[in-house]
């Protein structure tokens, strides 16, 4: 009988012992599994937010490229072979009302996209660069309509571009566009 006793005892414990293991491999699991969720609710989210800055993206170039257009068509009418003086102060006029329409359109520029805060305050922090060189072209066209140099309010595009694009490098972007040649 103590043989039995000790069998069933001996039983018991290794029943115990296995259901106990069986719990502690059933919260590693649990814990696996809120991992991976967790993981891919991640993931979900910088896809959610790479989509969200490509179509505000596409939004802002969309909005700004009437204007550069005729900014361009400026700088390619001075550039030509044979510059044509009455195209020259043509393009010019309408690049100085595009300059000057695109300033007071960044003011009213609202980002329409669903972006985390941070993000969305990085990306209202680029406006200003944008703005000023609006306001430079503007400026340098008020200067010099023949020939206006570009060489301040392109260095603000520029401040205004790399601005953007850490935003873009920082959702996890391999590359970055110019934001320029997407705007002519």
């Amino acid at each position: 009988m103590k043989k039995w006793l000790l069998a069933l005892g001996l039983s018991g414990a290794l029943v115990l012992a296995g259901c106990n293991g069986d719990t502690e491999e059933g919260t590693d699991a649990d814990t696996e599994n809120q991992t991976e969720d967790t993981t891919e609710n991640q993931e979900n989210d910088e896809q959610k937010v790479k989509k969200e800055l490509l179509s505000a993206q596409m939004a802002l170039t969309n909005t700004f490229k009437p204007y550069q257009q005729k900014i361009s068509a400026y700088q390619s009418a001075v550039s030509a072979e044979e510059p044509d003086a009455e195209a020259i102060q043509t393009a010019a006029e309408e690049a100085k009302t595009a300059a000057n329409e695109a300033s007071s359109m960044v003011d009213d520029y609202t980002i329409e996209a669903d972006l985390p805060e941070d993000v969305m305050t990085k990306f209202e922090e680029t406006l200003p660069s944008l703005q000023a060189y609006y306001e430079g072209v503007e400026k340098a066209l008020n200067e010099n309509m023949e020939n206006a140099d570009f060489t301040a309010a392109e260095e603000k595009f520029t401040e205004f571009n790399d601005q953007f694009n850490e935003i873009l490098k920082e959702a996890g972007f391999p590359a970055t566009p110019n934001l320029m040649e997407e705007m002519s």
